[in-house]
């Protein structure tokens, strides 16, 4: 009975997202494997703001009812609006044998990380971050109690997060009848699944080529600090599923620089808008992603109605943001407030904590040989990507960790440097499936457009 309930709990979040998606448009997907890894992150984001938004209103049993037939009338508004279209899809072009090779490998690893979430207990963050807030609203009929926000005692619960991961998982035990840890698990497993497919979607349409997607999709399971560490996507750490949400959005505006393809964009501005609702961190990233949004824009000429695209994600930071002033949350003890005077009582900070972020590149444990590839990747991708393409990666690769770093000024540790070791691994996490574009640029680096392309005479490298 558990896994029928798990796999409807899947099967309504896919069709949200799903549902969602075509709202947007008929989006284009070169499979079904990233049509359902678009509507695995779009869904998660739907059904998690629904069950907040509607728990104002009602609980228990209506309320997880009513998100049911919210989830399952999705797709018949998208198929309504959009037609028989909605439901095909574009049709793959015959594979090599070294692309089915790659792909079953790739299958094989998504199939390994569900075995090893199943082995693995979920860490400190999976559990007092992220699984308590799922129990916690399950008792309460899916509802957050306000209590809960205003409580000292459960301030190392980090309160103030958003709800993305903590009500997907409510929606698991929804279906569940139980708040269970041990099937939770598999929704990290979701996100990995989901990102491991992306990477390699979005390698594909930035380079022309399948195999080198696919490559270095396989290559995430290799990285300690993303699959089998204790702070991994095994242990239910949301960093990861982040970064996943960050790939898309980045990756999908990556590929609409150059086609000016109002349906990409669209994807990047769906993905835009649910960054700060999966973690605080999210704001940052949505900072980033909406600046190379509007940089795209402005460079490419393209229609200002464009920048509506910002509005959605600016909401949930203002409606979240809101609702935790309403209800008196417990701030963060572990910063300090931002101002003019503790920016310059601590500003003699700066060069040790960016010494600590070059020193965590360096780490072997974490992140094996990793980085290095990523740096021997860089050349590769401006060498082939001579225009507005390195800007926008590049700025959305590095601005973050400048960001992380400037915050940490503002640390309210007596030890600050503790705090960044503590803490860099994991943020260095949310640029780990993007950066990893580098390298299958690099591997496709001999010849990036398709056959088609090339016999026309135009060549993705010289665009300007």
């Amino acid at each position: 009975m558990n896994a029928i309930a798990l796999l409807a709990a899947f099967s309504t979040i896919l069709a949200a997202g799903f549902g969602g998606l075509t709202l947007l448009g008929r989006v284009q997907v070169r499979n079904l494997g990233e049509q359902l890894a678009l509507s695995w992150l779009c869904g998660t984001g739907i059904v998690s703001f629904l069950i907040w938004a509607l728990g104002f209103v009602i609980h228990g049993v209506s309320l997880f009812a009513l998100v049911a037939i919210v989830c399952v009338t999705l797709p018949f508004v998208g198929w309504k609006m959009n037609g028989p279209s909605t439901f095909r899809f574009q049709p793959l072009r015959g594979l090599r044998t070294v692309e089915l090779l790659l792909g079953t490998l790739l299958v094989v690893e998504i199939g390994l990380i569900f075995y090893v979430a199943r082995l693995h207990t979920l860490g400190w963050d999976g559990l007092m971050n992220w699984e308590i807030k799922a129990r916690y609203a399950f008792s309460n009929g899916g509802v957050l109690p306000a209590a809960y926000f205003r409580s000292e005692s459960l301030s190392f619960s980090h309160s103030s997060h958003p709800l993305a991961i903590p009500f997907t998982e409510l929606w698991l035990y929804f279906w569940l009848g139980e708040a269970n840890q041990f099937w939770v698990k598999t929704i990290f497993a979701m996100f990995y699944a989901a990102g491991a497919i992306l990477l390699a979607a979005i390698s594909a349409r930035l380079t022309g080529k399948t195999s080198p997607g696919l490559i270095v999709a396989s290559l995430l399971l290799f990285i300690p600090q993303i699959a089998f560490d204790g702070e991994s996507v095994t242990a239910g750490y949301a960093d990861f599923p982040l970064s996943v949400f960050y790939l898309a959005t980045i990756g999908y505006l990556l590929c609409a620089c150059r086609s000016n393809d109002c349906q990409l964009f669209g994807i990047y501005a769906a993905c835009l808008a649910l960054l700060p609702w999966v973690k605080r961190e999210g704001i940052i990233l949505w900072l980033v992603a909406a600046v190379s949004g509007v940089f795209v824009v402005w460079r490419r000429k393209q229609s200002p109605a464009r920048l509506l695209a910002l509005l959605p994600g600016l909401f949930v930071i203002v409606v979240w943001r809101f609702y935790l002033l309403k209800v008196h949350a417990v701030s963060p003890h572990e910063f300090v407030p931002v101002s003019v005077a503790n920016l310059l009582s601590n500003i003699h900070r700066l060069g040790p904590i960016v010494g600590a972020f070059l020193n965590e590149f360096a780490q072997t444990g974490p992140w094996s040989l990793f980085w290095l590839l990523i740096a021997t990747g860089c050349g590769y991708f401006v060498r082939q990507y001579r225009d507005i393409r390195s800007l926008v990666f590049f700025f959305a690769l590095f601005a973050p960790i400048a960001v992380y770093s400037f915050i940490f000024i503002f640390s309210n540790w007596p030890n600050y440097l503790a705090q960044v070791a503590l803490c860099s691994s994991r943020m260095l996490t949310d640029i780990v499936p993007l950066s990893c574009l580098t390298v299958s640029v690099a591997l496709a680096s001999g010849s990036l457009q398709p056959t088609g392309l090339r016999k026309g005479g135009s060549t993705a490298n010289t665009e300007r």
